[in-house]
Parts: C-alpha cells; structure tokens; sequence
C-alpha cells in the first residue's frame, strides 16, 4: 500500500446528530494512531474534516454572496424609504379627507387598516413586479456564467421558497414602512390639523423631519452602493487586465490523455508526445508548441515538501513547500515567459543529464532572499510515473528564476514553485499549448487531424484558449461586479425618484395654499 502519497479525500455523510467539530475528533484520533504506526510516511500529517458546503462555496464565493446580500438589502431599505415617502404625502394630500371622517365617527383604528391595506397592496404589487424582473435577470446572468463556473450542486432558480419569501418580505415591508405614515395620517388631534391646514404647512413639522430624514437615507444608501459597487467593478477590470506573467495572445490549450496502459515505458511515452508536437508544428498557422501537466490559470499537479540541501534537515511534515509543475522546455518560450536570473529548462536536460530546476521569483524570495540562487540544490521526493507514490529525495539544481506566473488565476499572488522538465519526470495526462499566428480556434480541425496522424485514438479534451479560459476563471468574480453595478444604479434611481416626488409634491401643496391658480384653472373659469 502506497502511503507517502498523501492526497485522498473522501466523502462521507455524518450519523444523525453527529456534529463537523465531533468528527474531526473523532478522525484526529484515527490519524494519530495512524501516525504512530507509521511514522515514516505519516509523521507530522493528520486529516481534516470540513462540510461539503464550505468546499462548494469557498471564501471568495461567501465573500460576494454577503456583498450582494447587504446590497439586496440596501436596495430593499431605499424601495422602503420611497414607500414611506410616498405614504406620507398621500397622507398630507388626503388630511382633509381623514379630518372629515374622523369628524363624522370613524374610528382612528379603521382609518389606519384603511391606510396599511393600501400600503400593504402597492407593497406586494412592486413585489409581484420584482419577481418577473428577477427571473428575467436570472436568466441574463445565467447566460453570463461560463460553463462549469458553479459546480452541479448548485441550482439557482426561482423556487417556492424564494417566492414565499418575496411575498412576506413584500407584506411585511407594506406594514412596518406603512404604519408611520398611517399614525401621522390618522392622529386624533382634529384642531391641530385644522389650524397646520389654516397656516399653509405643508404637513407639519415632525412630518416634515420624516421626510427630510426618509430622503437623507436614501441619498446616503445609494452612494454606499455606488461607492462599493464602483470600487468592485474597478477590481473586476484590474484583474482582466492584470500581468499574468506570459502572453495569451493566440494560445490555445488542449489536454491528452494517456495512460501506463498506453505507454507503460515513459520514455517511450515522452517520445509519443515528442512526434505529436513535431505533427502539430507542421500545422499551418502553429508557432510554437509546448507540454505542461495542468494549462496556464488553472492551477498545477502537484504540491510538494522542499528542503535546501545545505540546511538542517527538516522531517517532510513539516517542510515548507510549493507547486512542482512538470513542463516541456519549450513551455517557457511558447508562453514567453524569460529567465529573470540563469537560464530556462533547456532541450539538453534529459533524462541522463543532471537534474535541474527552475523556481519562480516568489520562492526565490522565499528561500534564498540574501543569496544567489543559481547552483543551489533543493531536495524533493521523487515522484513515480503514472503512480501515486514518492520516492526518496532527489537533489535538483537550481540553473533559473522566472518571474511569478499566475498560476491559479489572474487574482493569485501567493503561489510560488518550481518548473522541471517532462523529460526528467515524465507525466501522464498532459496538457499541450500551442502559439498560433491566426485565431487558435480556427485551427482546431488541422490540429486535430495532425495529432492523430500520429495516434488515431489519441482523444482531445478541454479545447479552450488561455483568454476563454481566464474568462472562466474570473467568472466568480464577474457577476457581483455587474449585480452590484445594477444595484448601484437602481438605488440611484430610487434616491432621484424619491426626491424629485418629494419636492414636486412640497411645491404643489405650497402653490395650493399660497392661493395659486394654475392658469388652465382661469381658463375653465372663464369659459
């Protein structure tokens, strides 16, 4: 049993009323006793239990849902402060109507249900409305995901829930934003009113604080959003056009699978993939063509423990370590990536010749900050061809330093690694990138017929450029930026609407009052 290769993970469903925190106690223990057994490969490692949940949605994810969760929210207190507004110059406009009703016995409590129920209606009916704009917007934003952005647990759609949901908050919004209003409209004190009326007051003065502070809310909530969401859309643009380390002009991608049944020999398997890059070469269009174990943006194969050769030893549990991304020599000239000090992964480091490394700057820093990296040896575990086993330590030379490739993304600036050569450590499964001087996409079919000149049953997968592909990536981060820009405006919206009904309704009732008769009113007078 291999047991040096530490990279299973399993999924298992928790015993009713059996707690996450519970299980990793429990698996703590397992992985101790483990340890204990074998102390050569299981030293220093232990097991980590987490929900499945919190794999599914990571932190970014969480980050942008709770972003778009306080701009929902936002939004929903502005349509609020709006309806408030609006209740309470309805409130103003019909005084006379309630002070007149009031004065022939109804009761101030069967105003005030009058008052909610229309509330409560004009609430829901902006609901009913929300909920065909919302599905409408589901199915944009759907279209704007790329393919495999969300796992296939995820379901987002407009089930009963949801719509139970926008129907109580609907309700509820109707009520508590529609009581003030009521109570102001329906105070009891008729003399009061009467002489606000007398004066020409435009509703008087607390309502009046109402309103002015109903106003200064919204104002103040929709640039929050407009601040955030400009701010996020920036960021968004920023990473889109962020240096990732090579060029993406015209890359295409592809993967190869191949397997030890195929090619048992791997020297007979870096030949096979050394005739399907001579093939796809005579392509025309193809400028260069190279091999990597995972494609650009999309992280690498392998994490492993590293140790500096002529430091104090350090068990493999507990070294620190970085991505080992096994590529062809060609891989640094065909994504134009340049030796920042020595020199590149070459042709003449083969499998007989002394193994040699690259390491990207960030590891450099790392582990060599005060010293000259080039001739320094790092120790790493062989890993076996095409098995899930470690060998004992090999001692690589270090002959380069690139500059950081984004190997996770365009937002990743933590990964730091090294880059050997295929032919020193053959690898099954790998991915080809090919520089082209017209659209790579274009060129699919010539490719293809290439490669299986080669190996009719070779198959191809994952056909995507490195710009499709960084698209993908950034899919995540894509859609709260446009929400929170949606959201932004509409707050904007609402905030103008607001003021301008508001201001539009104190200048109506002032020109009333003062005496002032629109000249279409002298118009029908005349006539």
């Amino acid at each position: 049993m291999t047991r040096d290769f530490h990279w299973l993970s399993s999924v298992a469903r928790l015993k009713a009323g059996v707690s996450v925190s519970q299980a990793q106690a429990a698996m703590n223990v397992i992985g101790a006793r483990i340890a204990q057994d074998f102390p050569a490969s299981n030293k220093g490692w232990g097991v980590l239990v987490e929900s499945y949940a919190s794999t599914l949605v990571g932190p970014e994810m969480r980050t942008g849902l709770l972003v778009l969760i306080s701009a929902t929210g936002l939004v929903l207190l502005i349509g609020c402060a709006n309806l408030a507004n609006l209740a309470l110059a309805r409130g103003v406009s019909r005084e006379r109507e309630v002070v007149v009703r009031a004065s022939l016995g109804a009761g101030r409590w069967r105003l005030i249900r009058q008052f909610l129920t229309e509330h409560v209606v004009l609430s829901v009916g902006g609901g009913v409305l929300g909920i065909g704009v919302g599905y409408a917007m589901l199915k944009w934003i759907q279209s704007l995901l790329p393919e495999f952005a969300l796992a296939r647990e995820f379901n987002v759609t407009l089930d009963p829930r949801v719509l139970l949901f926008a129907l109580v908050v609907s309700t509820l919004t109707g009520i508590v934003f529609g009581l003030a209003p009521a109570l102001q409209a329906t105070k009891p004190d008729l003399a009061a009113a009467m002489k606000e009326e007398s004066r020409g007051s435009s509703g008087g003065a607390s309502r009046r604080r109402l309103r002015d502070t109903l106003i200064v809310v919204e104002v103040a909530l929709a640039f929050v959003l407009l601040v955030g969401s400009g701010l996020m859309m920036r960021s968004f643009f920023r990473l889109m056009n962020v240096d990732t380390g090579f060029d993406s002009t015209n890359l295409l991608t592809l993967r190869l699978p191949t397997s030890t049944q195929q090619y048992p020999d791997p020297a007979r398997l870096n030949q096979y993939l050394r005739d399907v890059r001579s093939a796809v070469e005579a392509v025309p269009g193809v400028r260069a063509t190279a091999y990597s174990c995972a494609p650009p943006l999309q992280g690498t194969c392998y994490g492993m423990p590293m140790q500096v050769a002529n430091r104090p030893m350090v068990d493999l549990a507990n070294r620190s370590g970085g991505f080992y991304k096994i590529v062809s020599p060609s891989y640094f000239s065909t994504l134009g990536i340049k030796a920042i000090k020595g020199r590149v992964l070459s042709d003449t480091d083969t499998s007989n010749a002394p193994r040699v490394l690259v390491l990207n700057e960030r590891l450099a820093k790392r582990y060599f900050d005060k010293e000259d990296p080039i001739g320094q040896r790092i120790l790493i575990q062989e890993i076996v061809p095409g098995k899930t086993e470690l060998g004992a330590d090999v001692s690589w030379e270090v002959v380069g330093v690139i500059g950081d490739e984004k190997i996770g993304g365009p937002a990743d600036d933590r990964s730091a690694g090294v880059y050997v050569s295929n032919e020193q450590t053959p690898a099954y499964g790998m991915v080809m990138s090919l520089r082209t001087s017209v659209d790579p996409l274009t060129l699919q079919t010539a490719i293809s017929r290439a490669i299986r000149t080669v190996n009719k049953d070779q198959a191809l997968v994952d056909i995507r450029t490195v710009d499709q592909i960084k698209n993908l990536t950034m899919g995540g981060r894509r859609v709260p930026s446009v929400l929170l820009g949606i959201f932004g405006g509409v707050a904007l919206i609402l905030a103008g609407i607001g003021i301008y009904g508001i201001i539009s309704y104190s200048v109506a009732s002032v020109r009333v009052r003062l005496g002032f008769v629109p000249p279409s009113a002298h118009r029908s007078a005349r006539s």
